[in-house]
């Protein structure tokens, strides 16, 4: 008998349901780690999140960022700072672009990167982490808080284990 791993997650007023068998000497872990990756780049697919404008913020804030320049950069991206009008509404690759727009590091191959660190925020701030939560999650899984001190330093597969672990929390 094998063991089936089924995740479903909403989108786009939608269930969607995943499924993998568990084969050979793979571990239910490494198969609902895998599972969550294939999820994360379903939703990356279709329009802005709430948990992308948080993660703007945050890293904005986390940057040395006041509210107004935050709401003047929105402004110049997109002609309105609202929430509510960016939110569902404006396609979500634009808006990570836009994120990225805000700075960070350099990436590196076998390093990890923004869309983790992206990944990883997005979570936390769907869980109702706020900021300082997530800084000292960070700092006492990697001795560091700041995105430049990790994308393209630590290695890809060290954050991909944190980030499955704080799925999980």
């Amino acid at each position: 008998m094998t063991t089936k791993v089924k995740i479903s997650f909403p989108m786009d007023e939608k269930t969607i349901t995943v499924e993998r068998d568990v084969i050979g000497d793979e571990s239910i872990a490494q198969v609902i780690n895998t599972l969550l990756s294939e999820i994360r780049s379903f939703k990356a697919i279709g329009k802005a999140t709430q948990e992308q404008m948080k993660a703007l913020y945050g890293k904005a804030y986390g940057k040395g960022w006041d509210k107004d320049r935050i709401t003047s950069f929105l402004e110049q991206r997109f002609g309105t700072s609202d929430g509510n009008e960016i939110v569902g509404k404006v396609d979500k690759l634009e808006l990570s672009r836009v994120i990225d727009e805000i700075g960070g590091a350099i990436e590196v191959p076998g390093k990890a990167t923004v869309a983790q660190m992206r990944a990883l925020w997005g979570i936390a701030l769907g869980k109702g982490w706020d900021r300082e939560r997530i800084q000292k999650f960070l700092e006492e899984n990697l001795g560091t808080s700041v995105e430049e001190e990790i994308v393209g330093k630590v290695d890809i597969e060290k954050l991909s284990d944190i980030i499955s672990e704080l799925d999980l929390l």
